[in-house]
């Protein structure tokens, strides 16, 4: 799930709160896996598809940490049962085990194809998840979603050193800090 470097989700829109912060982070991470998606179906062993894949891993790796240190102890916080906050954090901790058997797979290994894709499925069923069945019992919990908000910018202003835009195509692009 990837980031502007600008520290805020939406660059050309103001976010209306937490929610379409994390759902655009959500957008942008599968667009990203989109573009693996596409490189694993039409080319063998692209050198572009593992520079997507890692584009990938890295937005994976920052959007689970906002998650996990600010929003998912905020949902738990609000909600009775927390076991959509528990099925979240299961679905990261999958990501993570995918992406670690990615990173000591040679790219032009069919497991790394493999790996690829098992790593896309698991970043739309997470988002799927999250935007379908978390984040409508969040709006209605009495959340403050703009306090929860400035604490994901403040957050991601400390951490702008290795941020990917998401550019035409799906293609990642590494954003030049202001």
């Amino acid at each position: 799930m990837s980031i502007a470097a600008n520290t805020s989700t939406c660059p050309d829109h103001p976010c209306a709160d937490a929610l379409d912060m994390l759902s655009l982070g959500h957008e942008q991470t599968r667009a990203l896996a989109g573009e693996c998606r596409r490189f694993a179906r039409h080319v063998a062993c692209d050198p572009a598809m593992q520079d997507v894949a890692e584009a990938l891993c890295r937005a994976i790796h920052r959007m689970a940490a906002l998650e996990e240190e600010l929003f998912f102890p905020a949902a738990r916080a609000v909600l009775e049962a927390s076991s959509l906050v528990d099925l979240a954090e299961l679905e990261h901790a999958t990501a993570r085990q995918i992406i670690r058997q990615l990173q000591q797979t040679d790219p032009r290994e069919p497991r790394y194809e493999a790996l690829v894709l098992a790593l896309t499925e698991c970043v739309e069923r997470h988002a799927r998840h999250e935007q379908g069945q978390l984040f409508p019992q969040l709006r209605a919990s009495g959340l403050d979603m703009d306090a929860l908000e400035q604490q994901l910018n403040e957050r991601l202003a400390q951490h702008d050193d290795d941020v990917l835009r998401v550019v035409d195509h799906g293609r990642p692009e590494r954003a030049t800090a202001h």
